[in-house]
């Protein structure tokens, strides 16, 4: 589906949605948690790491598949997210440490030279978790990712509204997507706490199985701890799927799957991070 203002697309669920907001069941814009954390930290790793304030946030959407449905407030406590996702150059000195296996795409186990600033991507859930790890910090849940994506206000685009001008590593509509971009490449791409290309260069790996959530009372195969949810949408569809450059948009991978654009980035949690 398509990110577009939420006034022109399921007038139903938008009226719900107006509906929850008056009842108090939901939240336009809840407030953040004020803290004295600073706002921009290195990682170990030396990736730029960015603060996600502390506090509520409404996590899902009337406006995409069941699975987004239906949407809650989450409260969450503070915690900082690397500003771009993980790259091929990160990923080298993580191995050059560890001697962790390569990703399948790296010629002779040798990182190609050319894409050094993309995302690394073909690698699996547990590639992902063990870098996380090497690196002091963790994968995040989807709430976590969700909320850095769209801010306190529910936005449906880390931007906003969508609007054709607004370029993206996904440009949706656009068959031609084979490659992934040097990360930051797209500065209208960008989220509410200043973290950059969310709406899609790599689909990013979470630490969430993918299930349905409370209040859902969709019966899937598909729900339980067989999957892992990931998010983001990437600049090559993931088989089949995609991107809408919507925040609340779920996917979903077996834990042992790689993918040319499945990737990740990294959190970490913020001492005294809860509001």
């Amino acid at each position: 589906m398509i990110c577009l203002p939420q006034t022109t697309r399921h007038l139903g669920g938008f009226l719900a949605w107006l509906v929850g907001l008056a009842a108090g069941t939901l939240a336009a814009a809840p407030n953040e948690g004020t803290t004295a954390l600073p706002r921009v930290i290195r990682g170990s790793d030396g990736a730029e790491m960015v603060l996600i304030p502390g506090g509520e946030f409404v996590l899902g959407s009337l406006e995409g598949d069941d699975d987004e449905r239906p949407p809650r407030r989450v409260n969450l406590p503070a915690f900082y997210m690397d500003r771009f996702e993980v790259t091929h150059e990160q990923y080298a000195r993580f191995l050059a440490a560890t001697r962790h296996p390569a990703p399948v795409d790296w010629p002779g186990g040798r990182m190609p030279a050319a894409l050094a600033r993309h995302p690394v991507v073909n690698v699996t859930f547990d590639d992902a978790a063990a870098y996380a790890r090497w690196a002091g910090k963790r994968l995040p849940t989807e709430a976590e990712w969700e909320k850095a994506c769209r801010g306190p206000d529910g936005r449906p685009c880390p931007w906003g509204e969508d609007s054709p001008g607004k370029k993206t590593a996904a440009p949706v509509g656009d068959n031609s997507k084979d490659h992934t971009w040097p990360v930051g490449s797209f500065p209208d791409d960008i989220s509410p706490y200043g973290i950059m290309d969310l709406a899609g260069n790599a689909w990013e790996w979470t630490d969430s199985w993918y299930d349905r959530y409370p209040g859902q009372d969709q019966l899937a195969l598909e729900y339980g701890r067989k999957y892992r949810v990931i998010r983001g949408g990437g600049a090559i569809d993931y088989y089949g799927a995609t991107s809408t450059r919507r925040c609340a948009d779920r996917a979903r991978s077996l834990p042992y799957g790689t993918y040319d654009a499945l990737g990740f980035r990294c959190v970490k949690d913020a001492e005294g991070g809860r509001p």
